[in-house]
């Protein structure tokens, strides 16, 4: 009978819910980079260049996060130098990478990057 109550005076609340959050726009480019064991690498600069005519010095620049990966929100139907940098590292780069069209909100692309050491090692005793 309590239980009942309850749920009546819970549903009956006048206070109308809340409205939901505006969403964001999800990312249709997601960029993971790793070393050369295949270790995710945080910290790394990705940049995202347009290389479409109109576009030509349109570019997208973040730093990965803890997971190695960095989400990029850009137009579809494109072609993009993807390129990643961090220091001790060599440059890698990737280019033409066509995006398509998204299919849906929560179709990405997405691309791993894998950056090599950029000299020998040293071992220290």
């Amino acid at each position: 009978m309590w239980l009942f109550l309850f749920l009546f005076f819970t549903q009956a609340n006048p206070n109308p819910c809340q409205a939901a959050p505006a969403q964001t726009q999800s990312a249709s480019l997601i960029v993971q980079v790793v070393d050369p064991n295949w270790i995710p690498i945080p910290g790394a600069k990705v940049t995202a260049k347009s290389l479409g005519e109109k576009d030509q010095l349109k570019s997208n620049e973040s730093d990965t996060d803890k997971d190695g990966y960095v989400r990029f929100s850009v137009p579809g139907d494109a072609d993009y130098a993807i390129e990643a940098e961090l220091y001790g590292f060599k440059r890698a780069r990737i280019s033409p990478v066509h995006l398509f069209k998204a299919s849906g909100p929560s179709s990405p692309a997405y691309v791993q990057l894998k950056l090599q050491l950029s000299g020998p090692g040293t071992t220290v005793y």
